[in-house]
């Protein structure tokens, strides 16, 4: 065997595990191209895709265009073309059969097959020797077409390419179309994942419409504040870069950080006031009973001492206004963001008052529970029922754990699970100092902060303004609860804007 045919197949192979290890699709079919022209000391080449009956121009790649100074030549841009035998490209691929002409511009004319010369026109440049091969995937169907053009010799003059070449190169497009084929089952396999990702978190977040597309504005945020990090070149930040998977990491955790509520009650997620209101109402109907067993009472009073009937209703009146008013009080209460200690006492009074029933029995005007709920100096959440809502994040951390991510995915639970920890150890639910905060984790935290802030939509209090939102963010920065850095980042690029 030839010196130079060995180092050709050596080189094929070399070629072959290269290509096998490149996933990213636009990136894998600039690898073909170059691979195949270096093989074949092609001056230029191109692919095309076999896509729903046509042929897309994929890449195209010039070494003399590149060269020139004047920079003339016109951008190349995938377009469709039609999937028949009058183009060379067309042709191969329709048929199957590998092209190796000299010259495109003496061809007999007998050929099914033309060659266009509009581009060499645009671009003064000059087509000579062709060799364009099928590209054919594992199953022997077409996925595409390899065109090289222009090969040259020792001394850098076009000649032809070399009928011993045809094979190699056959056998580099097969490898080409089946890393072709993997790189698209890959990325298929990604958008069904993120598509699940997306809708699991969507329908999480719709359980209530007081959450409804937080997932997705927390994501938008974190990506824009993570690109724009990658945008640094100078200060404080111009030391960090993401990669395309980390940025995709950061989507994903960004994506599913809130999955863990899927554990929490949708009573308490709903909650807007301090008693749901189911619970109001069954007090309204016990203060209707309470005002019947006030008027019950009135009335055995007086008939006890004689009294003719009609006589002090004045004072009764006095009595039922006196529940009434002590209705709307708890009423008020309910709806209050805060409380004062004055209000408490007198929620506290009026749960020490009881009632007889109609059936005898002895019932308080408030049980316990609803005293101590409308007793909450602030929000409308209990210490109890408080823990149960942030337990969505340990809730996160075990759902997530599960999902076999990829080794370039691993950290996604990580991530996810440390958003509302601070710098300073007063988050939760671990803790974590600012050590043992990643990145990643910081930039979700003050996405999902300010989401938090300025959603229209919250249960438990109207929508910050956003500039009230921003000088939040920055209180906690200088609290060194939020890192200062990214705070100021994205106040300062205005990454908060156009986000519905």
């Amino acid at each position: 065997m030839p010196e130079r045919l060995k180092e050709q197949i050596k080189r094929l192979n070399q070629i072959g595990i290269a290509l096998t290890s490149e996933t990213h699709l636009p990136t894998l079919l600039e690898l073909i191209v170059r691979e195949s022209r270096q093989f074949t000391r092609a001056d230029a080449g191109s692919l095309y895709s076999v896509d729903r009956g046509q042929l897309r121009f994929e890449v195209a790649q010039n070494d003399t265009l590149a060269a020139r100074k004047d920079k003339v030549s016109e951008a190349f841009r995938p377009f469709p073309m039609p999937l028949d035998k009058t183009s060379i490209a067309g042709y191969v691929a329709s048929t199957g059969k590998t092209l190796n002409i000299s010259d495109v511009y003496e061809l007999s004319g007998n050929e099914e097959y033309r060659f266009n010369p509009a581009f060499d026109e645009r671009n003064r440049y000059r087509t000579r020797s062709m060799l364009v091969v099928p590209m054919r995937d594992h199953e022997n169907e077409i996925i595409g077409v390899l065109q090289l053009i222009n090969s040259l010799d020792d001394q850098s003059s076009v000649t032809v390419f070399e009928t011993a070449q045809e094979e190699l190169v056959a056998s580099l497009a097969s490898q080409a179309a089946t890393a072709i084929q993997n790189a698209r089952l890959i990325n298929a396999v990604h958008e069904v994942f993120a598509a699940l990702v997306r809708y699991s978190a969507s329908a999480i977040d719709a359980r209530s419409p007081h959450t409804a597309g937080h997932s997705r504005r927390v994501a938008t945020y974190a990506m824009r504040l993570a690109r724009a990090i990658n945008d640094e070149s100078e200060g404080s930040l111009a030391h960090v870069s993401f990669t395309d998977k980390e940025l995709e990491e950061l989507n994903y955790a960004a994506w599913l950080h809130d999955i863990g509520k899927i554990g929490v009650r949708e009573e308490l997620l709903e909650r807007v006031d301090r008693l749901s209101p189911a619970k109001m109402e069954l007090i309204s109907t016990r203060f209707e009973a309470i005002k019947l067993a006030v008027a019950r009472d009135f009335e055995r009073q007086r008939a006890e001492v004689g009294n003719p009937k009609g006589s002090d209703s004045g004072e009764l009146e006095r009595k039922l206004r006196k529940v009434d008013e002590e209705l709307q009080f708890i009423r008020n209460m309910n709806r209050a963001k805060q409380i004062s200690s004055k209000d408490i006492r007198r929620v506290r009074e009026i749960q020490r008052k009881n009632f007889r029933n109609a059936r005898g029995e002895i019932r308080a005007y408030l049980s316990e529970e609803e005293a101590h709920n409308l007793s909450l100096p602030t929000g409308n959440l209990t210490g109890q029922e408080f823990q149960e809502v942030q337990g969505h994040v340990l809730q996160t951390l075990n759902i997530i754990n599960k999902i076999p991510f990829t080794k370039d995915l691993e950290r996604i639970p990580v991530i996810a699970a440390a958003h509302h920890e601070k710098l300073d150890g007063s988050g939760y639910p671990l803790g974590l100092t600012a050590p043992d905060i990643m990145i990643q984790a910081r930039i979700l935290g003050i996405a999902d902060v300010y989401d938090a802030l300025t959603a229209t939509d919250r249960p438990y209090r109207g929508a910050m303004p956003a500039q009230e939102a921003l000088q939040h963010l920055i209180q906690e920065a200088e609290a060194k609860k939020l890192d200062p850095d990214l705070v100021g980042l994205f106040v300062s690029k205005k990454l908060y804007e156009g986000v519905t």
